[in-house]
């Protein structure tokens, strides 16, 4: 589709924004104490994988409508999972070798290795097949590359997301029938959540990491994201075909809805948690904890999509475009740094202004990773593509 090419470099850059915000999260320690309201939002840094699922939904329902908006044969969908193989396998792995050495050493130390050696490689082994996030228990999930857990769900996500197209494009009519599912999934997560929460919190209790693990890592739990970002690529697809829509007639508008946008994601990020007494206030409060975001993150990236914005002058500069490019690289490959920061591999040089000089090397060695790695194993794994498969 030739209306698509115009806003990606937009939303690439933005995918740099979202991981670089997971990264600031996971060296939140090796900075030393930071004042309450920088912490509070270096924490939030945690929803970048909400708008990861979200725009991921968005952009392959963009690309890839055409494939199964009339049907789902083994040809397409074949090709489809090779594209998505190519594209987050060669990284994946080589982020959890990267990961590996570290903790095979860890654990050899602390003798784990002699007493649950099979263990320690059966959770290596489901790792490496993106299996993580189904299993709730370490060392299965938390413990090998761990942030890759989203991989794991985004297998499922891209394993349903053809028949997702389908049923979107044959079952749902019109832009206001799309709205009313998007409202639908939206709500629907949030009451997955809190009945997630009610059984495995006051029904059947799970406790510590396994409990953590299915409430944030459960590819199910998270699909909500993922489907709501289709709704909105299906909404845009039908609205571009169609002139344009309403966002797409006004830069106004398509501003008013980005400040209004950043406006809830900052409010929300710097709201105090619902701590009690009332347990059923807590119990909604923590099952909106994602579907919060999916609204602000929503109207974010159909505002961007559809028409040019003040933003666009500073997203679509090359150098943030490619550090967006390399996004995935630098949220793949970053864990085994911070992996090594924990285990104090660096001793008495483990300052702050190391860690720091640490966090900038890898944000540098994603886009050679990119480069050098992730683009030719994407290739040629892909191969030539057969004629009419392209979106």
């Amino acid at each position: 589709m030739a209306a698509a090419a115009a806003p990606l470099a937009a939303l690439t850059s933005l995918r740099f924004v979202a991981a670089f915000a997971v990264l600031l999260l996971h060296y939140r320690d090796a900075f030393g104490p930071l004042p309450p309201w920088l912490l509070r939002g270096v924490i939030g840094g945690q929803y970048g994988v909400t708008f990861f699922f979200v725009l991921s939904g968005f952009i392959l329902t963009w690309r890839y409508h055409d494939w199964f908006a009339a049907g789902v044969d083994e040809r397409h969908y074949l090709w489809f999972q090779r594209f998505r193989f190519a594209r987050l396998f060669p990284v994946y792995l080589l982020g959890l070798l990267l990961d590996t050495p570290a903790h095979l050493v860890e654990r050899a130390a602390a003798g784990a290795l002699a007493s649950d050696g099979a263990l320690y490689w059966a959770a290596w082994l489901i790792n490496a097949l993106a299996l993580q996030a189904w299993v709730p228990r370490v060392p299965f999930a938390m413990f090998w590359n761990t942030p890759a857990w989203s991989v794991s769900a985004e297998c499922f996500f891209y394993a349903v997301f053809p028949f997702v197209t389908l049923g979107l494009a044959r079952r749902v009519r019109g832009g206001g029938g799309l709205a009313a599912l998007f409202v639908a999934v939206w709500l629907g997560g949030i009451a997955l959540y809190a009945a997630a929460i009610y059984l495995l919190t006051w029904v059947w209790p799970l406790q510590g990491e396994p409990l953590y693990i299915v409430l944030v890592y459960h590819p199910l739990l998270r699909s909500s994201e993922f489907l709501a970002g289709c709704v909105l690529g299906q909404f845009f697809v039908r609205s571009q075909r169609a002139g344009g829509g309403w966002l797409a007639a006004s830069a106004a508008r398509r501003h008013a809805v980005i400040v209004l946008c950043l406006a809830l994601i900052a409010l929300r990020v710097w709201l105090p948690d619902y701590t009690g007494p009332n347990r059923w206030a807590w119990l909604l409060d923590v099952s909106a904890k994602y579907g919060v975001f999916v609204l602000p993150f929503a109207g974010l990236i159909l505002a961007l999509a559809a028409g040019r914005t003040v933003l666009h002058g500073v997203l679509e500069r090359p150098a943030l475009v490619l550090l967006g490019e390399a996004s995935y690289a630098l949220y793949i490959i970053h864990w085994s740094v911070v992996t090594l920061i924990q285990q104090r591999v660096f001793g008495a040089a483990s300052t702050p202004a190391l860690h720091a000089a640490l966090l900038l090397a890898t944000v540098a060695a994603s886009v050679l990773v990119y480069r050098g790695f992730e683009l030719p194993w994407r290739l040629r794994l892909r191969g030539a593509q057969p004629p009419g498969l392209s979106p």
